[in-house]
């Protein structure tokens, strides 16, 4: 980054973080477990089955599905069970998208909605929203019955000790306290909480985050699977998976920055805007998941973003090793100058959500 540039950035974030201090102060990250995700993973689960690979057939799978091994094993007596039936056909409709579910809900295992489900996950699911509404509260009752019939609350009290160690491991590796106030000032957005759960019992390296919108503001939720291999030991887990502090801070970076990014490009004022450049929609190199141009320019606009605010911490090395990383997302250099224009110009464009019109224009020139 050109040094004046850098400078200005600087003293945006700085303008920004004084200002609202107070504001900083009260902001962490919330680790914590979610008994609804935590069902809707068990039940998930049941339809994996193929990612549980024997150790000769595939020793990196099997060595990042332990836990998810054990939730599989625990529960096949009851794959024949509603809940689980009706899970493979809501996969059906929204992919892993099944895990935000439970967190428009509250009381569980006796669920009740608490706020709306967003409507781009009712629509997938059903083009009437009162009827996809409808689906979802049926589908968690469904899930409380499962919670009943299948001994849930005994799977708690049994692996109550990796709860803990994964939540011990998040916590002691979390992202520095400068991180939620420069997120929010980059993006010039606040949340009112950040939660991050721990899914342990689902295979490594994955995870997602989204936006709830309550009564009192809106909240960014992160749900996050082991990070890397675990370890189980004579039956007892003896490392969950969680233990890794550049991982912890980039999937936090990552998946919190799409909570900013996602709810913008889905408004109606920008989605058509964006869906006019479908045609520069290209397939990234061993990641099959992002099938569709939104889904590409959110991706490649948040990981542009980790780079930038890696760079607003103070962390070089992290944006380098970020650009290394993501070297198959070819538009990466496109949306960093983007980025980089946007933090020289924060009085035209106090926050991404000015700016993004003006990015969107520019997706004409993208080199390809």
């Amino acid at each position: 980054m050109p040094k004046a540039n850098y400078l200005l950035m600087s003293l945006v974030l700085t303008a920004f973080l004084s200002t609202h201090s107070l504001w900083a102060q009260k902001q962490r990250i919330k680790v914590e477990t979610d008994l609804g995700v935590e069902l809707i993973n068990a039940l998930e689960v049941q339809n994996a089955a193929e990612f549980l690979k024997d150790s000769l057939a595939d020793p990196y799978l099997y060595r990042t599905t332990r836990l998810m091994r054990i939730s599989y094993e625990f529960f096949t007596p009851f794959r024949q069970h509603p809940a689980v039936t009706r899970t493979h056909w809501m996969t059906e409709k929204i992919g892993t998208g099944i895990y935000l579910l439970p967190l428009f809900y509250e009381g569980f295992p006796r669920p009740r909605r608490h706020t709306p489900v967003s409507p781009e996950i009712l629509q997938a699911i059903h083009p009437q929203v009162d009827s996809a509404a409808q689906l979802v509260d049926e589908y968690m009752q469904l899930a409380s019955a499962f919670y009943r019939d299948a001994g849930f609350a005994s799977f708690q009290r049994k692996y109550q000790y990796v709860y803990t160690q994964a939540l011990a491991q998040v916590k002691r590796n979390l992202p520095p306290a400068g991180f939620i106030p420069t997120m929010e000032a980059y993006y010039g957005a606040r949340k009112i909480a950040y939660r991050l759960i721990t899914n342990p019992f689902f295979k490594a390296n994955w995870g997602m985050a989204w936006e709830v919108t309550t009564s009192n503001g809106r909240v960014a939720n992160q749900i996050a699977a082991p990070l890397g291999e675990q370890t189980v030991t004579a039956n007892r887990v003896t490392d969950a998976g969680f233990d890794n502090p550049e991982q912890i801070r980039n999937l936090s970076v990552h998946e919190f920055g799409h909570t900013f990014v996602n709810p913008l490009t889905a408004l109606p004022g920008i989605a058509p805007s964006l869906a006019a450049h479908k045609n520069l929609f290209r397939s990234i190199p061993g990641q099959g998941q992002y099938s569709d141009w939104e889904t590409s320019f959110n991706e490649h606009l948040v990981r542009a973003g980790e780079v930038r605010i890696a760079l607003a911490l103070g962390l070089p090395k992290v944006a380098q090793q970020l650009r290394t990383d993501n070297a198959n997302w070819m538009y990466l250099p496109f949306f960093e100058k983007q980025l980089a224009r946007y933090e020289a110009n924060r009085k035209r464009y106090p926050t991404l959500a000015s700016f993004l019109p003006d990015l969107i224009a520019e997706l004409p020139t993208i080199s390809r």
